[in-house]
């Protein structure tokens, strides 16, 4: 009896041990965590959701809208043109990929190109607030042709960027919803040809 009494007292004594040692590593965690955006919770379990899917970090951290059904690249990229234009956010560079890996290589390929669009005053704004996210600028949507022939546009998931940390001042945060709804918006219209 007194064999198991002890024994179960050491069980007690390493749990208790185990505990303070976890709550320990854990709880710095923990208190760095509550000090992000609120709705930082939602955009990690978002990226880690799709991440278990696909297991592609990239996939993870999109958006993407498949082309309508009857809406050619063209219409496509005229919608968006129309559209940012109509926003007020500036095409600041086209990259046509595709075009150029055929120069350089002679075979067709499949199609690839990148539309960049900024608002410059947001822009410096962001990178006033925080040199690294220079990275993240401009906005880009890139027009994709899959193996399969479907076209898509593509956009890196802006969530993490204003919302993935601690919270952006009032004005910075405003603006860069704005340009948020602006991408988005354009990349909706663009994949349903509406101009």
């Amino acid at each position: 009896m007194s064999l198991i009494r002890n024994l179960l007292a050491l069980i007690g004594i390493i749990a208790i041990a185990s505990g303070i040692f976890f709550y320990g590593k854990i709880a710095p965690e923990i208190a760095a965590f509550k000090q992000l955006d609120p709705g930082a919770k939602s955009v990690y379990l978002t990226m880690w959701e799709k991440l278990k899917e696909t297991g592609n970090s990239a996939e993870a951290s999109v958006w993407k809208f498949p082309l309508a059904a009857g809406v050619s690249r063209e219409d496509a990229e005229d919608a968006m043109a129309t559209v940012a234009n109509a926003l007020n956010m500036k095409n600041v560079g086209e990259l046509p990929l595709s075009e150029q890996v055929k120069l350089m290589t002679g075979e067709e390929q499949r199609y690839l190109k990148i539309f960049q669009y900024c608002d410059p005053l947001t822009a410096m704004k962001m990178v006033n607030y925080s040199d690294a996210f220079a990275a993240f600028l401009p906005c880009r949507i890139s027009v994709v042709e899959d193996k399969d022939g479907q076209f898509w546009l593509y956009a890196l998931n802006m969530d993490m960027m204003i919302e993935g940390g601690k919270t952006l001042p009032d004005e910075l945060l405003a603006e860069a919803s704005k340009v948020r709804k602006i991408i988005l918006e354009i990349m909706q219209k663009g994949a349903a040809g509406d101009f």
